[in-house]
Order: structure tokens, then C-alpha cells, then sequence
């Protein structure tokens, strides 16, 4: 009974962390879509509303949710301190330490956006957000892929591991 018990437990665990590995994906391209609505929504508000950078990350942090209104917010929030370095510093770092779901090439292009905004006229900023967005559309659509592609493979993986360990085991 015992065996049985940990056996099934063993299933259990390695589907939970095929589960795990297949919700990543979903994760990369939910903060993706999200990043790029922030976007949008930034661009609206400094091209045709041209609030101050600070507001403007406010409000497209209200518009979002999860880690991306996070990251968003925190930028707002650092911008407005009294002690506020660069921009662009305070963007690196926040991407950085935001929990975004993001491969080291989504977080490159965002990077190179955060040398843009703050810096330059507001029709070079609206180009670099629309470049932007359309630059993490695009992988969002390559993580989506990837995602169909990889999360049941994932998954059915997880559950064969657990049953050929647990087989070994009993």
C-alpha cells in the first residue's frame, strides 16, 4: 500500500513539474500581450495627451495587470523620486528586477526602448513605442507557438517520467 502510495506520488510530482514547465510558456505570453497593451497605452498618453513620462507610466500601469502593471508602476514610482537618476536607469532596473515571465531577447528589446523614452522629442518616443509593441507582438506570437508547440509535450512528458519512475521504483 505504501509503494502504491509513493508511486502515485511520484506521477503526481513529475506531471506537477511538466504542468510547471508548460505554464511558463503560457506565462511568457500572457506578460508579452501585456507589455505590449502597456505600450499602447504609454503611447497614447505621451503622444497625444503629452503627459509627463511619470503620469503617463501611471496610467498604463492601470490599464494592465500582473507583473507588467508592476513593472510599469515601479517605474512611475521611481521617475517621480526626488533623487531619480536617468531614465533610462531606472527603466534597466525595473526590467530587471520586474517578475516578468521574458527571454533574454524580449528583455533586450525592451532595454533599447528605455534609451529612447524620456530623451527624445515625443514623435521619436511614439516611433520607438510603436516599434516596440510591434517588436513584442511578434514574439508573442513566436511564444504562443512555442507554447501550443512545447506545452503538451511538456505536460505528457512530466506524466511519462513519473510512470517510468515509478515502475523503477516498485
Amino acid at each position: 500500500m505504501t509503494r502504491l502510495l509513493g508511486a502515485v506520488l511520484v506521477v503526481a510530482g513529475c506531471a506537477a513539474l511538466g504542468l510547471r514547465a508548460a505554464a511558463r510558456l503560457e506565462g511568457r505570453v500572457r506578460d508579452l500581450g501585456e507589455l505590449a497593451a502597456g505600450l499602447d497605452a504609454l503611447q497614447r498618453e505621451l503622444g497625444w495627451r503629452l503627459s509627463p513620462l511619470p503620469d503617463a507610466m501611471e496610467t498604463a500601469a492601470g490599464a494592465l495587470r500582473g507583473p507588467a502593471a508592476q513593472f510599469f508602476a515601479q517605474c512611475a514610482q521611481r521617475a517621480r523620486a526626488p533623487d531619480t537618476q536617468a531614465f533610462q536607469s531606472v527603466w534597466r532596473a525595473e526590467l530587471d528586477a520586474a517578475p516578468l515571465r521574458l527571454k533574454p531577447e524580449d528583455r533586450a528589446l525592451l532595454a533599447r526602448l528605455g534609451c529612447v523614452l524620456g530623451r527624445y522629442d515625443g514623435d521619436s518616443q511614439r516611433r520607438a513605442l510603436e516599434e516596440t509593441a510591434a517588436g513584442l507582438r511578434a514574439l508573442q506570437g513566436e511564444a504562443a507557438g512555442e507554447r501550443s508547440r512545447l506545452g503538451r509535450v511538456y505536460g505528457v512528458l512530466g506524466v511519462t517520467a513519473g510512470l517510468f519512475a515509478a515502475i523503477l521504483l516498485l
